[in-house]
């Protein structure tokens, strides 16, 4: 009488590489799941509307976030904070968001964008590194925050006049089986034209 132990043996074995194959599918269709939400059609501050779609959608953030949004009025100006996410079906998968801050009225503009820099300098979370850029505004600079995690801030930080503006984009990128760091280049090109659309209109 034959044994029966290699075809047990074999249906076990198959039964493993089915479970394999079943595993790396979910978690590959986790991490790769779109990390958007549905087109909502919040207000944001007037502001905001200075920025084009196609920033946004250079950015991957074209879903507006009127709960992160808002305008006040102080004694020294205007600062305002405009705040989109991704869109479902629009944006891909990873994960993006794009913050962007306008202070306007500074009487000393200049200390002010140096406190700005030097405050995401200081972030204790990540390994900042500063790089100066030029053609934007009167000074302007990218602070690049990357952390042990996939998850990357990138931060350009223009002054123009007595205006600064701040474009925060931060978030990480879908790989096979894991997040992954995006790229640096990627976040400062889609932040550099954010920046441009606001200080072209001061």
């Amino acid at each position: 009488m034959k044994s029966k132990a290699p075809l047990v043996l074999g249906i076990l074995s198959g039964v493993l590489v089915l479970g394999g194959i079943i595993t790396a599918l979910v978690v590959y269709l986790d991490v790769n799941s779109d990390g958007g939400s549905n087109k909502r059609a919040d207000k944001l501050p007037a502001a905001c509307g200075t920025v084009s779609e196609a920033a946004l959608a250079k950015a991957r953030t074209t879903n507006p976030n009127g709960l992160g949004s808002r305008e006040t009025k102080l004694s020294n100006g205007t600062h305002t904070t405009c705040a989109w996410n991704q869109t479902k079906g629009v944006d891909g998968s990873g994960q993006r968001s794009t913050t962007l801050f306008v202070v306007q009225g500074q009487k000393d503009a200049e200390a002010e964008f140096d406190r700005i820099v030097g405050q995401n300098m200081a972030n204790t979370q990540s390994t900042p590194r500063q790089k100066p850029l030029e053609g934007l505004g009167d000074q302007a600079t990218a602070v690049l925050a990357e952390t042990d995690s996939a998850f990357t801030e990138l931060s350009v930080v223009v002054r123009k006049g007595d205006t600064i503006v701040e474009v925060d984009i931060s978030g990480w990128d879908a790989g096979l089986f894991t997040n992954t760091k995006p790229d640096p280049a990627e976040l400062e090109a889609a932040a550099k034209v954010i920046a441009e659309d606001m200080t072209a209109k001061l």
